[in-house]
C-alpha cells in the first residue's frame, strides 16, 4: 500500500528550497562576485551533502541525531563557528570591488557545510517526518523521498546563482557592494541566532 503526500511534499521543498538559508545566500554571494564561473563545484558539493543529509533523515538516523541533547548541542556549536566563518567569507567576496582573487569555496567546503547547516537538517528530517513515501521497500521509499526534493530544489540553486549575478550588475561601485557583504553578513549573524532561540 502506498501512502504519499505528493502534492503538500512539492510545495514543502518548493517553500524550504527557495528561502533563505546558508546555502542560498553562499550561492548567491558566489554568483554576485563571479557569476556562472566554477559555480558547479559549490553546487554539486551542496547536492551530495544534502543528499547525504535526505538519506540520513529517510532512514531515521537524523531523527535520533536531532533527539540526543548532547549531539544537538555540539551541532549547534560548530553549526555557529562555522556560519560565523561562512559570513565573513561571504561579505569579502562581496565587498571586495571585482576582486576576482579573492577565496573561493569550493566543493569540499560546501560539501562539509550541509552536515552543520541548521536548515539543512531541518529540512531533510521535517519532510521525512511528514511526506516519506511508505513504500513496501524503505529503500525505494527513501530514494523517491530524496529524488523528488533534489529534483525541485536544484532550479532554485541556479535561481540563487543567477540573483546575485544580477545584482552585481546593479551595483556598480565599491560603496554599495560593501553594503551588500555586510548585509549578508548581518543576515548570516541572524541566521546563527536563530539556532539558539
Amino acid at each position: 500500500m502506498i501512502c504519499f503526500n505528493l502534492t503538500g511534499y512539492i510545495i514543502y521543498a518548493l517553500i524550504t528550497s527557495i528561502s533563505p538559508g546558508p546555502n542560498n545566500f553562499l550561492l548567491f554571494s558566489h554568483g554576485k562576485a563571479y557569476g556562472f564561473n566554477d559555480v558547479k563545484d559549490i553546487m554539486f558539493g551542496i547536492f551530495c551533502g544534502f543528499v547525504v543529509i535526505l538519506y540520513a533523515a529517510g532512514y531515521g538516523i537524523a531523527e535520533i541525531i536531532a533527539h540526543n541533547s548532547t549531539v544537538g548541542y555540539l551541532l549547534k556549536i560548530i553549526s555557529s563557528i562555522w556560519l560565523l566563518y561562512l559570513g565573513f567569507l561571504l561579505r569579502n567576496l562581496n565587498a571586495e570591488f571585482k576582486n576576482q582573487t579573492a577565496s573561493k569555496i569550493g566543493f569540499s567546503k560546501a560539501f562539509l557545510m550541509q552536515f552543520i547547516n541548521p536548515k539543512a537538517w531541518i529540512m531533510a528530517i521535517g519532510g521525512a517526518a511528514a511526506f516519506l513515501p511508505h513504500y513496501e521497500n524503505i529503500h525505494l521509499s527513501v530514494y523517491v523521498f530524496t529524488f523528488i526534493f533534489v529534483l525541485i530544489g536544484v532550479p532554485y540553486m541556479f535561481a540563487w546563482v543567477g540573483f546575485g549575478e544580477f545584482i552585481s550588475r546593479l551595483l556598480k561601485t565599491q560603496k554599495p557592494n560593501r553594503i551588500m557583504g555586510n548585509i549578508l553578513f548581518g543576515l548570516m549573524l541572524i541566521s546563527i541566532l536563530m539556532i539558539w532561540l
